[in-house]
């Protein structure tokens, strides 16, 4: 009697979160998470931080608008009544999560207005976001999301020769929006590691002191930054990453050279954005 075992679907976000867990610790457990967690961050720098974000929410939608442009939906829908959600084209289950990205960080930007407002931490009307200091990341992460959608679709060689009857398109330009998703899914899950992080931090203050910035972070932000409804948000463009490259993979067969091939080839598509977004995160708590 024989048996056999099937080897595991390739994950690339399973193997982007190994890649390097020295840079992403240092992005998801840094002092400045430790004293928003402690209660002990002073407003001035809570405020000076969250300005600094607002310029990332700034880049973000700019990056989504870029990405949902650079999309090209399918023609044909597929041949079912009521398709599930599996059914649907990954670029369609992308537009989808780019729209809800979208609302939901214009509520988050409305949400700085009105706790700002509220804790009197920073005035968002009578300040000129370009003139405050930015935290030495929030460039790296600009550049980054500069960079979705640059790939045009339509332009590659390959997309070229496959107008032409030259075949199909090499791994270098399927999936022509992966970096750009990666980029999203990057920041995100760098985002809700590290508020999770700081939400396990948290215990009350000595003597019943009241936190510095007025209870900001502890009662209204790290709640919603590390909320299940966050989560599952962030764990569906991962999926989606996860299903489309899987998809490529086993369009080459059941050869196990090729198929290590295209894997090969993604991964150099990635893996550099991946070092670079987390060197960016690092950098984007302030030092306290």
């Amino acid at each position: 009697m024989t048996s056999s075992t099937t080897a595991a679907p390739f994950s690339l976000t399973k193997h982007l979160l190994s890649l390097e867990p020295e840079e992403f610790k240092a992005a998801t457990e840094h002092p400045f998470l430790l004293a928003a967690a402690k209660g002990t961050l002073p407003k001035d720098v809570l405020s000076h931080w969250l300005v600094n974000d607002r310029l990332y929410i700034h880049a973000y939608i700019r990056a989504a608008g870029q990405l949902l442009a650079s999309l090209e939906l399918p023609k044909h829908l597929p041949g079912v009544e009521q398709p599930g959600e599996e059914d649907e084209a990954f670029e369609v289950r992308l537009v989808d999560w780019l729209i809800e990205a979208l609302v939901a960080v214009r509520r988050e930007e409305r949400m700085f207005l009105e706790v700002g407002g509220r804790y009197e931490l920073v005035d968002f009307v009578g300040v000129n976001s370009r003139e405050v200091g930015r935290v030495k990341g929030l460039g790296v992460i600009e550049g980054l999301f500069r960079d979705v959608g640059r790939k045009e679709k339509g332009k590659g060689l390959g997309s070229w020769l496959l107008r032409a009857g030259g075949g199909e398109l090499p791994v270098s330009e399927k999936i022509p929006w992966l970096e750009g998703a990666v980029t999203f899914w990057g920041t995100e899950r760098v985002y809700l590691e590290a508020w999770s992080w700081a939400r396990g931090q948290q215990e009350e203050r000595p003597n019943g002191k009241e936190d510095e910035d007025g209870g900001a972070l502890r009662r209204e932000f790290i709640p919603n930054w590390s909320s299940d409804e966050f989560r599952g948000f962030v764990e569906r463009l991962g999926v989606l990453i996860d299903q489309a490259v899987e998809r490529e993979i086993g369009m080459v067969g059941e050869d196990g050279q090729k198929q290590e091939e295209v894997k090969k080839e993604i991964l150099g598509r990635v893996e550099g954005k991946w070092r670079t977004l987390l060197e960016g995160e690092k950098g984007f708590w302030p030092d306290v």
